[in-house]
C-alpha cells in the first residue's frame, strides 16, 4: 500500500472516496445503483488521471506528481483557479438559498471553510519560507 500511496495517490485517494461515499450510502439506506454511483465517480476520476499520467504531461499535473518547474507552476495556477471558481459557485448558491428563503446555512459553512483554508494556508506556507 505504501508503494501504491507514493506511486499513485490520486488512485490511492479515490479509492477510499468512492468506498467511503458508497459506504455511507449504503448505511444510509440508498438504492445499490446510487450507492454504486457514488464508489463509480471518485474511483473513476482516479482511474481516468492515472491513465491519463501515463500519457500527457497533464495528467502528472493532475495525478500529483509534476515532472518540473512548469508542471509545478501550473498546478499552483490550476488549484488557484479551482479555489476561485469553487469559491464563486459556493457564493452563488448561498445568494440563491437567500433569495428564495432557503436554508443558506450549508453555504454559509462551506465559505467559511473555503475563506478558512485559503488564509490558513497562506500563513503556513508564508512561515515556513
Amino acid at each position: 500500500m505504501t508503494t501504491l500511496a507514493r506511486r499513485n495517490p490520486v488512485l490511492v485517494v479515490g479509492i477510499v472516496a468512492g468506498v467511503g461515499l458508497a459506504s455511507a450510502g449504503w448505511i444510509a439506506g440508498n438504492p445499490v445503483w446510487a450507492v454504486c454511483l457514488a464508489a463509480l465517480f471518485p474511483i473513476g476520476y482516479a482511474i481516468v488521471v492515472s491513465i491519463l499520467s501515463t500519457r500527457i504531461d497533464g495528467g502528472d499535473v493532475l495525478a500529483g506528481r509534476p515532472i518540473d518547474e512548469r508542471a509545478v507552476s501550473m498546478n499552483l495556477e490550476a488549484g488557484s483557479w479551482a479555489l476561485g471558481i469553487t469559491a464563486v459557485v459556493v457564493l452563488a448558491a448561498f445568494a440563491a438559498a437567500q433569495a428564495s428563503r432557503g436554508d443558506s446555512a450549508p453555504y454559509a459553512v462551506m465559505a467559511t471553510v473555503i475563506a478558512v483554508a485559503y488564509v490558513g494556508s497562506l500563513l503556513i506556507v508564508r512561515r515556513s519560507r
